[in-house]
């Protein structure tokens, strides 16, 4: 089993402890009650010195343990020697004699002779001291003392038998703490596993951790020596929130390091005795250095170590990974005994880190969580809460717990795993034994992890070979049908022949949609006398069509929908039916295939429908172009591409982008090309969209203009070139952007079924020889189907949205839609814009698009787009089919509602409304200036009710017309992607839409003398104040009125070419009023008896003076509008001839 592919701890962790090999270490001196420093240097094992090999088996380390216990016991102590150790050069075996000999010639050389003691005086006041050349503790030196050490050195070889039998029975933690608390008659021992990455110490009894440097714990760590105190409470160390838990005052207390044999510290241990106990010793403190240095010996093989053999058996199984993962994921938060566990990986090449959780998800490396720091440093991340990490991520890091993340990376260096451990069930954190255990198992569950990856692409590959080879036998037969047969009837039936032998069926049909699309006929059958004739909708067949969709059936007397008539005529028994829907290249249905009864009484499969599927779109291709399946057959060696690119045109579901990307690679496959790309034409912006393309950063745009795809649009015509830097046409910017180099390239348009260009096909870089004429029909071909997805795709779009997507991609960039700027194709010229912010404007000059510019620029000079965030595409969408509700009729039309409101804006513009109103209410106002007459059919109120139309009766007491263009209005406001007052909330949309119909409301001349009458009162009374709410409705009413009639103010010329345009409307009118025998409902409808001057005096007179009065009272600026209507009124009155002498 080979893991040597993974690479563990590829970068050391950058956070360690400084060395602490000169700092002084304590001791408790019981006499003085101070405390004594000792230096304990950390000194290696001698680089002769051979170390056992680590066993991997618990049975075997109980074996060793059990042995070196025995060979202590009985080892001849004098003449044995040991490395080096933690606690000075002592050898493990030297006897008591030794030890006072050493002490006392140390305490002799320092000048001490303290009871064998070195004080302190100043260490309380927390600055500890060393004596030079002191290198071990210090020992009394009395006889008595050497007499105990003699006595006791004898038992500490038995003290190790027990020990070595605890640490084979039980875990090494607990084995310490008993072992502890037996041997010192203490009230409990406690052993606190150092834990590196997290800095922190953990004890496994009381599941609880403490910080490198907390209270008598954390001194002993880092000074890395013995602390000793009668009453811990007075060290300077102790911290009540810490020590008071375990140490209470007065209860002697002793906490010593112990060593690996690398001299790392692995534990510290806590001895705490009973409140006014005796004191620990230096006897006691000898047994301890004794101790440590046994355990930094035994140290590599004291531990048990868990076995990952369980682990192994499983995640080494050989399964696809869909399998592997639930199953893997499982056992490693079982082994570890943990909430969950995640695998990661980091594809440093892709730069994209990919988590295999319960489902399999893509993450920004910008934004991977703790996970993502681990990948990205290579580091192990150990961590106690997830949430206090800087690099947190609720979406990758989950819940706050403790979490372990170790990452492996791959042999080349460019891939890197990661496996996380979430929330350990019965510890407060991960230990450091979970870590190496981790590093243990890392790379055999990443080994299996990629075996079964790399098993799913081969049974994958495998599964696809298989389909694809099934497939291309069966085209390579339509390929000989095609070149031998040119006959339709018979062509079909040899496909379909065909079809029903590969999905091993006993019979089938085929079933034609009739020209007028109403009945289904069989042009092939089999086991039937006569054709069947059969509504569209009935039957299984019937159901395909109306709802477009394959039908696999296992049993069709199951389903309400099967027509059991042809079972009853003929006394054959359906069972299974696959019926699957054939489509043209305008993606309607012009037939069904069913495919009757598997032979192995079993149902129709997946891959059957598929390879109908497949069969259906050349049955579609054959029945409405023989051409392109002669054209199949010249190109019968790229057939494969053709199949895979039918396959994907016949998923209706995916994206235009999909089935391009396809047919694309299809074809660059099929031409034996490097690259390939599609570029479609952005009618609006004048410039190529790089819609696909194999090239790595690929201009978004161009120039249509530019380059051999510029010339291809331009002459209609594909385009050879192999050798494209002789090519004059040839654009070199795009190799200097991409950084590719291009030798040979052939291009074609793409057109429509009405010859339009939609875009260009380009391939580039034959890899052996030069693109020849074949290629080119190749390309042809395959730009044929990209014609055929693109208007499919588009016919799609406008059964959604209208005709609006069409007209609105001339005017309006795909980077302008979502923009609130004048799209670049819908602005003005600087004197347009002069003209329709003036008096001098004639609404008929602005036809077409122009009116569309108009309202652009109204809005936009007001910031309404902006403020209420109307994008440009909801915008046009809004016009466009608003526009459409007009109808052509002489004045009431599109272009009076663009007049009206090129006038309103002139009004907000010339009295300063912005001033008085709010962005709410000119927003309003403006939208009832554009839609106050949708729908207009060019009759007033009054013939509506005559004639009784069905308006007339609807409204009949009401607005008439009013009320319908407000109908007609609302549904279009309020549709979804337009939505004009989207962004106003509940109460501004209620009083939006009251301002709105008020508005429209007012424009009935049934209101017009009681609006002007309620002006005029109010200004005679004084002032007009805009505080109150009746009087700024009144007065947006007004302005809107007098736009509505805002002719007669305009020059004379103007006015009076808008006078006879509504003269056709009236005189439309008089003529169906006469016609229907209502009568004429106005004198001015009379086309007979028409005097337009004097029409036009008392209109004057009578309607426009008063309102214009009555506006300009409320708004002074608005005066020269009155002189204007005034001095038009002397002209009409010019043009009366003077009366005759009685």
């Amino acid at each position: 089993m080979n893991t040597s592919k993974f690479n563990l701890g590829r970068r050391g962790t950058k956070t360690q402890i400084p060395s602490l090999v000169n700092r002084p270490q304590s001791r408790f001196d019981p006499g003085l009650h101070n405390f004594v420093v000792t230096h304990s240097p950390r000194v290696s094992l001698p680089a002769n010195t051979k170390r056992p090999q680590t066993s991997s088996s618990i049975s075997q380390q109980q074996q060793f343990i059990q042995s070196r216990s025995e060979s202590d016991h009985h080892k001849n102590h004098a003449n044995s020697t040991s490395p080096v150790n933690l606690y000075g050069a002592i050898n493990n075996n030297v006897n008591s004699d030794q030890i006072i000999k050493q002490n006392d010639a140390n305490a002799n050389n320092n000048g001490s002779n303290h009871h064998g003691h070195h004080r302190v005086s100043n260490f309380e006041k927390g600055k500890p001291h060393s004596t030079p050349g002191v290198t071990k503790f210090a020992i009394q030196s009395s006889s008595s003392f050497k007499h105990n050490l003699n006595g006791i050195n004898h038992n500490y070889d038995q003290s190790l038998d027990i020990f070595l039998g605890k640490a084979s029975a039980l875990p090494l933690h607990a084995a310490l703490e008993q072992f502890f608390r037996q041997h010192f008659e203490a009230k409990m021992a406690i052993v606190w596993q150092e834990i590196p990455h997290l800095q922190l110490l953990y004890s496994s009894s009381f599941n609880i951790t403490l910080s490198h440097s907390s209270g008598l714990v954390g001194y002993s760590f880092v000074s890395r020596g013995i602390l000793k105190a009668f009453n811990p409470s007075d060290h300077p160390a102790y911290d009540q929130t810490v020590d008071e838990k375990f140490c209470s005052p007065n209860s002697p207390v002793v906490i010593f390091p112990l060593f690996d044999y690398r001299n790392n510290i692995s534990y510290v241990i806590e001895i705490i005795r009973s409140t006014h106990s005796k004191e620990f010793t230096d006897v006691d403190e000898s047994f301890i250095e004794w101790f440590a240095r046994k355990f930094r010996v035994l140290s590599q093989w004291l531990k048990i170590e868990k076995s990952i053999d369980p682990l192994l058996s499983d995640i080494m199984q050989l399964m696809r990974r869909d399998k592997f993962l639930p199953v893997v994921r499982a056992k490693i938060a079982g082994f570890f005994d943990c909430r969950s566990s995640d695998i990661f990986k980091y594809d440093k090449k892709a730069n994209k880190i990919i988590q295999y959780g319960e489902t399999i998800e893509t993450i920004d490396t910008s934004n991977a969580g703790i996970v993502g720091d681990s990948l990205l440093r290579e580091q192990m991340v150990n961590v106690v809460r997830t949430k206090l990490n800087n690099n947190y991520c609720p979406d990758v890091d989950k819940f706050d717990e403790p979490m372990l993340s170790l990452p492996v990376s791959d042999s080349d260096g460019q891939t890197v795993y990661s496996i996380v451990l979430r929330g350990p069930n019965r510890s407060a954190v991960f230990t450091k034994d979970d870590e190496d255990l981790l590093k243990k198992a890392a790379p055999f569950i990443l080994l299996g992890f990629t075996n079964s990856d790399t098993f799913s692409v081969i049974d994958d590959e495998y599964q696809n070979s298989r389909n694809e080879r099934e497939g291309l036998a069966a085209l390579l037969e339509v390929v000989e049908v095609i070149s031998s047969q040119l006959n339709t009837k018979k062509l079909t039936e040899l496909i379909m022949e065909k079809g029903r032998s590969l999905t091993n069926a006993d019979r089938c049909s085929l079933l034609v949609v009739n020209e007028t699309r109403d009945r289904l006929i069989t042009s092939f059958h089999k086991g039937l006398e006569n054709c069947i004739d059969i509504p569209i909708n009935k039957g299984i067949a019937g159901k395909t069509v109306m709802e477009g969709k394959a039908l696999n059936i296992a049993d069709v007397y199951e389903t309400e929908f099967f027509d059991s008539s042809t079972d009853m005529e003929t006394g054959y028994r359906t069972k299974s039916i696959l019926s699957v829907p054939i489509y043209n290249h305008l993606s309607e249905i012009i037939g069904v295939t069913e495919m009757v009864n598997k032979l192995n009484d079993k149902p129709f499969t997946q891959f059957d429908m598929k390879l109908i599927q497949i069969y259906n779109v050349f049955c579609g291709i054959s029945l409405e172009n023989a051409k392109l399946y002669q054209e199949s057959l010249e190109l019968s060696h790229n057939l494969r591409s053709f199949f895979d690119t039918a396959f994907t045109m016949s998923k209706s579901k995916l994206s235009l982008q999909r089935v391009l990307a396809e047919i694309l690679m299809n074809a660059k496959n099929s031409i034996h090309a490097e690259h390939a790309t599609i570029l479609l034409i952005d009618e609006a912006a004048g410039v190529f969209s790089s819609f696909f393309s194999s090239l790595d950063h690929y201009p978004q745009t161009f120039p249509i203009t530019t380059g051999i795809a510029g010339q291809c649009v331009k002459t209609r015509k594909g385009i050879i070139s192999n050798d494209v830097y002789s090519n004059q046409f040839f654009y070199r910017g795009i190799d200097n952007f991409t950084n590719y180099k291009t030798h040979s390239l052939v291009a074609t348009p793409i057109l429509s079924s009405d010859g339009a260009i939609l875009g260009v096909t380009e391939i580039t870089n034959k890899t052996s020889g030069s693109f020849t004429k074949k290629d080119m029909k190749t390309l042809q071909a395959f730009s044929t189907f990209a014609s055929i997805a693109i208007e499919n795709a588009r016919l799609k779009n406008i059964v959604e949205f209208g005709d609006s997507e069409i007209e609105m991609k001339k005017y309006i960039g795909k980077s302008e839609l979502s923009s609130t700027s004048i799209p670049t194709n819908l602005q003005l010229t600087d004197a347009q814009k002069l003209t329709v912010t003036s008096l001098n404007c004639f609404a008929v000059d602005f036809q077409g698009i122009l009116h569309f510019k108009e309202l652009f620029y109204f809005f936009n000079l007001f910031k309404l787009l902006e403020t209420f965030e109307i994008p440009n595409e909801s915008f046009f969408k809004f016009c466009f089919t608003i526009s459409g509700t007009y109808n052509d009729v002489p004045y009431h039309n599109w272009t009076h509602a663009c007049d009206v409101t090129q006038y309103v804006t002139y009004e907000i513009i010339t009295a300063g409304l912005t001033n008085i109103f709010t962005a709410n209410e000119i927003f309003g106002l403006m939208t009832a200036a554009i839609c106050h007459d949708a729908n207009h059919r060019g009759f007033n109120n009054i013939y509506n009710v005559k004639a009784q139309t069905p308006f007339g009766i609807l409204f009949k007491d009401l607005s008439v017309m009013e009320m319908h263009h407000i109908t007609v209005a609302i549904p279009i406001i309020t549709r979804d992607d337009i939505n004009l007052f989207h962004s106003l909330d509940s109460n501004e949309t209620k009083n939006m839409w009251s301002l709105f119909i008020s508005l429209i409301l007012a424009t009935d001349m049934a209101h017009h003398f009681e609006l002007v009458k309620k002006g005029q009162g109010i200004l005679d009374e004084g002032s007009f104040s805009f505080d109150i709410p009746e009087n700024r409705l009144l007065g947006l009413q007004l302005v809107l009125k007098v736009a509505d009639i805002s002719n007669v103010s305009r020059p004379f010329d103007i006015a009076n070419k808008w006078c006879d345009i509504l003269c056709k409307e009236f005189f439309r009118q008089g003529d169906l009023e006469k016609e229907s025998g209502i009568g004429l409902t106005s004198p001015l409808n009379d086309r007979e008896n028409n005097d337009k001057p004097k029409s036009q005096i008392g209109f004057y007179n009578f309607i426009c003076l008063p309102l214009y009065h009555v506006l300009a009272g409320i708004f002074p600026p608005l005066q020269v509008n009155v002189d204007s209507v005034k001095s038009n009124l002397e002209v009409w009155k010019s043009m009366v001839p003077p009366a005759s002498p009685s």
